[in-house]
């Protein structure tokens, strides 16, 4: 059977090794560049974690919703979860040359990103799920316009639209020491 993008998720289910393949020749350079992205410090991680990516995608198909996503866009979320999950482990576990090369937080600097957290997530609080979402992929994360109106299935338009009424939202509700600059106008 000639596997397509129609099908590829059904014979996937069906553990057709061939739909794997395919997956690989289709999608690979895209879960690449991804991983390679996040993981560009550790190449030979990231070659690690496009198997590992792989392997997810072939056991974990059945957690795909064709309703919320495109099997594409969800592929590159499994590579980006991953490339992530791999990235905290490593450094986690990385060894430190030198006693003096050892970098430890101080009390402030873990305070204020706790504080800089608790912020970002009461400047948006009172903005839609959708419009929430949006925000933290593109402000908290750093995502590009591209990227989020594809894992939303949204026109860029929509996203720009979504954006400009969520600052007007966001500036409507900052406290009125803020108010009075031409910046937040």
């Amino acid at each position: 059977m000639k596997i397509t993008e129609k099908n590829v998720v059904q014979q996937l289910l069906q553990q057709n090794e061939d739909a794997l393949k395919f997956v690989v020749e289709k999608y690979g350079g895209t879960l690449k560049a991804v991983i390679n992205r996040i993981l560009y410090q550790y190449p030979q991680d990231a070659e690690e974690c496009l198997y590992d990516c792989i392997m997810k995608i072939w056991q974990k198909v059945s957690l795909y919703n064709g309703k919320v996503t495109s099997f594409r866009n969800w592929t590159i979320s499994v590579a980006k979860f991953t490339a992530i999950d791999r990235l905290r482990k490593i450094r986690c576990i990385e060894p430190a040359e030198n006693i003096d090369d050892i970098q430890v937080s101080s009390y402030q600097d873990i305070t204020e990103d706790k504080l800089f957290d608790e912020f970002f997530k009461e400047l948006i609080s009172d903005l839609s799920d959708e419009d929430k979402f949006i925000f933290t992929r593109l402000f908290w994360y750093g995502e590009t316009i591209d990227e989020v109106a594809e894992s939303t299935n949204r026109s860029k338009s929509v996203i720009y639209n979504r954006v400009s009424r969520g600052k007007k939202k966001i500036i409507h509700g900052l406290p009125d020491l803020f108010k009075g600059s031409d910046r937040y106008e």
